[in-house]
């Protein structure tokens, strides 16, 4: 670009030449901000929904002994989500999903905007996941910097987690249905 700066200097192109160089990196720059954004919000929730998973890999042996299925759901590709389902011997199923907190609020798709992009703060973005059972009931939010401000970060996601697993586990607990289950099997 400085190579086309120098043709144009000390012709009547020169400001022209100037502005257009100086607009074209400008917009440059804004996409490189938004893909750094954008990449590094992914990059992170991708790190939290993996602790998840290793989490709910974890109790699931554990769970399946009181369930007819158990099943860690991979939707990152289409709605930016993973879940834990748990379905019980009456084949009603209960999942607590763990979605990009970004996601929640339309923020990648907010990227497309430049007047937003300027209001951010590349360096002091960050990433983050919410948990809920139904949508748009936000039961936790543990963000990127939270989780990983320490050595520790699997651990405290483990503490921040297991209690909504718990719950998830009375949601789906079915006592009659668990022994009748259970007798059939012994039946057969």
């Amino acid at each position: 670009m400085d190579e086309l700066k120098e043709i144009a200097k000390g012709t009547i192109f020169e400001a022209f030449v100037d502005d257009q160089v100086e607009n074209y990196k400008q917009i440059k720059q804004k996409e490189v901000k938004k893909a750094q954004i954008n990449n590094k919000w992914i990059d992170q929730a991708d790190k939290l929904f993996h602790l998840f998973e290793d989490v709910c890999n974890k109790y699931k042996p554990t769970i399946e002994a009181f369930a007819s299925q158990v099943v860690f759901v991979d939707n990152r590709d289409d709605e930016g989500s993973v879940s834990f389902a748990i379905t019980n011997f009456k084949a009603e199923t209960f999942s607590l999903h763990c979605a990009d907190l970004h996601s929640l609020n339309d923020d990648y798709q907010k990227l497309e905007d430049d007047a937003y992009v300027e209001t951010l703060d590349e360096g002091k973005e960050v990433g983050g996941v919410h948990f809920f059972f139904t949508p748009g009931e936000t039961r936790k939010e543990i963000l990127y910097s939270a989780a990983f401000s320490t050595s520790k970060a699997a651990g405290l996601f483990t503490k921040a987690v297991e209690p909504l697993l718990l719950e998830l586990f009375q949601k789906c607990f079915d006592l009659e249905s668990l022994l009748k289950a259970t007798e059939q099997q012994e039946d057969s």
